[in-house]
C-alpha cells in the first residue's frame, strides 16, 4: 500500500474532522443559543457514543481479512461488512428508539428523548456508510477518496447551517444530518454493486464477527478512559475545577485521528507480508515521529501563555493537564495493537484494554488525592504507557517481533526524551507565570 493511499486516507479524517469544528463554530457565530447548541452536541455525542466502538472493531476485522483473501474473497468481503454494520445498526438503533425514555432515566440526565429517536434513526443509515471510505482506499481510488471527503464535508456544513441561518429550530439541523446519513447509505450500495459481490457468505460473516468481537471488546474499554476520567473529576471536585479540567484535557487531536488512521490502514500490508509489512510500519511510523514529537513539544512550551491570553488567567492551570495529555504522543507513536490485530491475536488486545483502565481509574484516584487535577491526567498517562508496554511485550516474547524491527529505538528515545524536558520546561514557565 503506498504512503500516498496511506496519506489520502488520514487527510480525509482530517477533513472530517475539521467538518465538524467548523459547524460548531458556524452554529456559534450565527448566534444559536447555547442551549440549542448543547443539544446538537449532544446528538453527535450520543450517536458517537453508541457506535464508535462495534464500528472501529468491525472496519479493523474487515482490514485484517481483507489482506488475507484473495480478490473474490476480498469482493465478498465488502457485503460481508456491509451485512454485519446494518444487522447491528439495526439493532442498536432499534434498542435505543424502543427504549430512549428508559436510556435518558438510566442515565440520570436531562435529555429529550425525541433526540434520542433520531438518533436511533441516525445510527441505522449512518453506521453503514463508513464503509465508503474503505472501500475507496483498498480499491486505490485515491483522489476518488478525497473528492468525497470534500464533497461530504461541504454537504454537512450545507445541511447543518443552512436551516439556522435560514431562522428554522435547530432540529431541522438535525434533519440535516439524517439525509447526509441517507446519501451515505445510498452511495455505500453505488460502490458495492460494483466493487463487491451481492452474495451472503456465511462462513466469511463468521470469521468476521469472530475478527471483530475481541477488538470492539478493546476499543469498547479503552475507549471509555475519557468518560471515566471525567467521572473522577465531578465526583472529587467542584464545577469550577471540572471546567479548568475540561479546557486542558485535550490530546492534541490531528495526532489522535493520524495515529489510529495509521494504525487501521497499516492492518493489511501487515496481514498479507508480516516482513514487509514491519518495514513499512517502521519507515512510516519514523515520518509520524519527527512530525508530531516537534509539534508537540512547541506546544508544551507555549501552552502557558496560549491558555492565559486564548482564554484567561483563571485557565492558566489548565494548560499543565494539557501539556500532560500532550505527552500521550509518546505511547500513540508505538504501533504493537497494530502488528497483532493484523496477526489475529486480538484477544491481547483485550487484556491490554482491561489493564488499562484498571491502571487509569486506581491511579488516577490515587494521584488525584496527593496532586489534584494533574493526579487524574497522569494515572491516564501512565495507564496508555503500561498498555503499550504490554503489548511491546507480547509483540516480542509470544511471537519473537522485536521492537527494532517496527520502531527506529534511538530516535524514538531522543524524541521522548527531549519532549520530558519541554514538559519540565513547561512547568517552570507555569510557576513564573501564575
Amino acid at each position: 500500500m503506498s504512503s500516498s493511499n496511506i496519506s489520502s486516507l488520514q487527510i480525509f479524517q482530517v477533513i472530517r474532522y475539521g467538518t465538524l469544528i467548523m459547524i460548531g463554530v458556524g452554529l456559534a457565530k450565527l448566534g444559536i443559543i447555547p442551549s440549542d447548541i448543547g443539544r446538537f452536541e449532544t446528538f453527535l455525542l450520543w450517536s458517537g457514543l453508541l457506535t464508535f466502538f462495534w464500528v472501529s472493531g468491525i472496519i479493523n476485522a474487515l482490514m485484517t481479512n481483507y489482506g488475507k483473501s484473495d480478490t473474490e474473497a476480498q469482493n465478498r468481503l465488502f457485503f460481508s461488512t456491509f451485512l454485519v454494520l446494518s444487522a447491528v445498526g439495526v439493532l442498536m438503533g432499534t434498542i435505543l428508539f424502543l427504549f430512549s425514555s428508559f436510556v435518558t432515566e438510566l442515565a440520570g440526565i436531562q435529555l429529550e428523548s425525541s433526540i434520542l429517536r433520531l438518533v436511533s434513526i441516525y445510527i441505522l443509515f449512518n453506521t453503514p456508510g463508513f464503509l465508503i471510505e474503505y472501500i475507496l482506499w483498498l480499491k486505490n481510488k485515491r483522489e476518488g477518496l478525497l473528492y468525497y471527503g470534500l464533497l461530504l464535508s461541504f454537504s454537512m456544513m450545507v445541511a447543518t447551517l443552512l436551516p439556522v441561518g435560514l431562522n428554522l429550530p435547530i432540529e431541522y439541523s438535525l434533519y440535516g444530518l439524517l439525509a447526509i446519513a441517507v446519501l451515505k447509505f445510498l452511495i455505500v450500495f453505488m460502490l458495492l454493486w460494483r466493487y463487491s459481490l451481492y452474495s451472503i457468505d456465511f462462513k466469511q460473516i463468521s470469521i468476521l464477527l469472530f475478527t471483530a468481537i475481541p477488538m470492539v471488546l478493546s476499543i469498547l474499554i479503552s475507549g471509555s478512559s475519557e468518560y471515566i476520567d471525567g467521572l473522577i473529576v465531578k465526583a472529587r471536585f467542584d464545577n469550577m475545577h471540572f471546567a479548568i479540567y475540561r479546557y486542558g484535557a485535550k490530546e492534541l487531536p490531528v495526532l489522535l485521528i493520524i495515529a489510529n488512521t495509521f494504525s487501521t490502514a497499516m492492518i493489511p500490508a501487515l496481514a498479507g507480508n508480516l516482513t514487509g509489512g514491519l518495514g513499512q510500519l517502521r519507515q512510516k511510523s519514523t515520518s509520524l515521529m519527527r512530525w508530531f514529537f516537534p509539534l508537540s513539544m512547541l506546544l508544551m512550551l507555549l501552552s502557558p501563555v496560549l491558555f492565559k491570553h486564548l482564554f484567561n488567567e483563571s485557565f492558566i492551570y489548565s494548560s499543565l493537564i494539557f501539556n500532560i495529555y500532550l505527552l500521550l504522543v509518546i505511547p500513540r507513536l508505538v504501533f504493537p495493537q497494530t502488528i497483532l490485530t493484523a496477526m489475529g491475536h486480538g484477544k491481547y488486545l483485550v487484556v491490554s484494554s482491561i489493564l488499562e483502565i484498571t491502571i487509569n481509574v486506581s491511579l488516577s484516584i490515587y494521584l488525584s488525592g496527593i496532586m489534584g487535577l494533574p493526579g487524574i491526567a497522569a494515572g491516564t498517562l501512565v495507564a496508555f504507557c503500561v498498555d503499550k508496554a504490554f503489548l511491546i511485550l507480547v509483540a516480542r516474547y509470544k511471537y519473537g517481533i522485536h521492537l527494532s524491527s517496527y520502531l527506529k529505538i534511538w530516535e524514538y528515545a531522543l524524541f521522548s526524551g527531549a519532549a520530558l524536558v519541554c514538559f519540565a520546561i513547561s512547568v517552570y514557565l507555569l510557576q513564573h507565570l501564575g
